[in-house]
């Protein structure tokens, strides 16, 4: 029950936030294409009007010509002067539909901005401008401003609401979308609770494993101190750990006091070299031997040193 309520709330909150968020996306880009659409078809004096207006929200005004229409608009469609302080700037609309601007109309308005008094150029279309335009006004002080960067100036002078055009338009595709979506996480999160809620808590019961620990180890302490006996213990059949165990014994009795070296002479003979006539390491090499079985009844010739008057003498430390 818990993991589908948690797939019913994810559901319903993924698809109308998704619903509302397409809307909006929506609208905006609907809003923006049917603005710019409007401003392309409306006359060359209507879109500069419009331009104006949003040139005095900057602050600027127009610089009228005494001999000039009453509105201050060239009939020629050409560039305006504007004024904001002791700042002087020359507008150009390049106005059509459709319009792309190349870098000719840019050439030299800098230039012509100059002629007039203005200190630099803003040049206006509701289309947009090329990468050679944009290369040649940066050469310039020529600001560039396409139809998209001009709307959100001009549309507070427009009345019609474009957005409310744009927003029915792709509105059941946009919901398709939403709700899918929202069914994709919902499911997502259905298997996630699922998951939690199936699985098996882990159930940790430390008294007993504190408890136990002592009789682990007091049931392999008699293994680990316990000395080897004789005979007790398997004899491995691999030949490397047999030569390992026999090289080991003769390199620990070598060590002993009274010895100079001890080597096997054959695979039951223990060579013992003596270092002085005095040593007899019996005692202490038999629980060397002993430690494994295979090596317990092995025939120990103990070799006095060199020059030494005594004979040699053999030891074994267990019989067959």
């Amino acid at each position: 029950m818990f993991p589908l309520l948690v797939a019913l709330v994810v559901f319903a909150v993924a698809g109308i936030a998704g619903t509302a968020l397409l809307r909006n996306l929506t609208a905006e880009s609907g809003d923006l294409k049917q603005g710019l659409a409007h401003l392309a078809s409306v006359r060359w004096r209507d879109f500069t009007k419009l331009v104006l207006q949003a040139m005095e929200q900057r602050g600027y005004s127009l610089v009228r010509d005494d001999d000039g229409p009453a509105d201050g608009l060239p009939s020629d469609g050409g560039d305006l002067l504007l004024q904001r302080g002791n700042e002087r700037i020359l507008l150009s609309c390049k106005y059509g539909n459709a319009l792309i601007v190349g870098a000719p109309p840019i050439l030299g308005l800098g230039k012509a901005a100059e002629l007039r008094g203005a200190h630099a150029a803003i040049v206006v279309t509701p289309g947009r401008f090329d990468d050679e335009a944009r290369r040649v006004a940066g050469q310039q002080r020529v600001e560039l401003v396409d139809g998209a960067a001009l709307w959100p100036e001009v549309k507070p002078f427009i009345d019609h609401d474009f957005s409310a055009d744009a927003a029915p338009q792709g509105a059941n595709r946009n919901t398709a979308i939403a709700w899918g979506g929202a069914a994709v996480t919902a499911a997502v999160a259905w298997m996630l609770a699922q998951g939690l809620q199936t699985a098996p808590p882990e159930i940790v019961v430390a008294k007993p494993a504190v408890a136990a620990a002592p009789a682990a180890a007091a049931r392999r302490a008699p293994a680990a101190v316990a000395p080897a006996k004789p005979g007790n213990g398997l004899i491995p059949t691999d030949p490397v750990v047999l030569e390992r165990r026999r090289t080991e014994t003769a390199n620990a009795i070598s060590t002993l006091a009274g010895v100079d070296r001890a080597f096997w002479s054959t695979q039951s003979t223990l060579l013992v070299y003596l270092a002085t006539d005095e040593a007899d390491p019996s005692a202490s090499l038999c629980p060397l031997l002993e430690r494994y079985p295979e090596l317990a009844a092995s025939r120990v010739q103990l070799q006095p040193p060199a020059g030494s008057q005594k004979s040699v003498r053999f030891r074994q430390c267990q019989a067959y």
